[in-house]
């Protein structure tokens, strides 16, 4: 089973390096945003590739380009709702031009039939270009309900932030509603008050057995599906370093990757 982590995961580390040091700690596959923003961080999206190709990386899931306080414009009238359908396209081209597994997308305001037909117009571009849009579970699961109810397309599917679904509706369960939908994974933990980022050592209080046996009857007939990590390291920082955390990721990673495997195996023998 594929393994990933994304690419800036709380350290300050030359790009290049950075990436030697994720191959180095036996991961497969590299998550990262295409908002330049990052770029004084990450560098480019191309400059990027060229690293994860160089430190031979995969490429897995590239998130969208967004401002949280923006998110509601796709939904109304008016030329922000354009602009943000425009930049989601100009990310779906940036993610089939370098091979990524997808678009990772985060949708938040009030559901819209102009909304639906900016949602549409992107999905025409997504089949077009074989480009996957993962929509995310964040903090609006109405939003996310009501579009899936409202849109069937094989171009949409559905990215698992366990971190997200942790703090913000514990009781919905994505992974059984949204099973034939999973295409990417953004795995980390937290106390179940904020939205962290965090490793499981660091007051985690996510149930890894119960997710890992969700994950395993989807993966049982989807196994091209990495176990991606989108860790944002603060806590315990300062005493843990760069080579611990990616230490304890993989490690957090090869548990989950057990109790996918032997409860697959269960499921075969019934």
């Amino acid at each position: 089973m594929k393994k990933g982590i994304s690419f800036y995961f709380g350290y300050e580390k030359e790009p290049a390096e950075r990436a030697k040091l994720i191959k180095d700690a036996g991961f497969d596959n590299v998550i990262t945003n295409a908002d330049k923003r990052f770029n004084s961080q990450n560098g480019s999206i191309r400059r990027q590739v060229k690293i994860f190709k160089k430190a031979g990386l995969g490429l897995s899931s590239l998130h969208m380009q967004y401002r949280a306080d923006f998110l509601h414009y796709f939904w109304e009238k008016g030329i922000m709702g354009e602009k943000l359908k425009k930049r989601l396209i100009k990310d779906v081209n940036l993610a089939s031009k370098y091979g990524f597994s997808c678009v990772v997308v985060h949708l938040d305001g009030n559901f819209s039939s102009l909304g639906k037909k900016r949602l549409l117009d992107v999905l025409k571009v997504c089949e077009k270009k074989n480009i996957p849009l993962a929509i995310e579970n964040i903090h609006n699961q109405p939003l996310f309900v009501k579009v899936f109810e409202e849109i069937d397309s094989p171009y949409m599917k559905f990215c698992y932030d366990s971190g997200h679904n942790n703090v913000f509706d514990k009781d919905f369960d994505y992974l059984d509603r949204y099973a034939g939908k999973l295409i990417a994974l953004h795995l980390h933990d937290n106390d179940g008050t904020a939205d962290k980022h965090t490793l499981s050592r660091f007051n985690g209080a996510i149930d890894w057995d119960k997710i890992g046996h969700s994950l395993a009857k989807i993966i049982k007939n989807n196994p091209k599906i990495s176990l991606d990590y989108e860790i944002m390291m603060r806590e315990g920082k300062d005493e843990f370093s760069l080579a611990d955390c990616l230490a304890e990721v993989k490690k957090q990673a090869d548990a989950l990757e057990k109790i996918i495997n032997d409860e697959i195996d269960l499921l075969k023998k019934q």
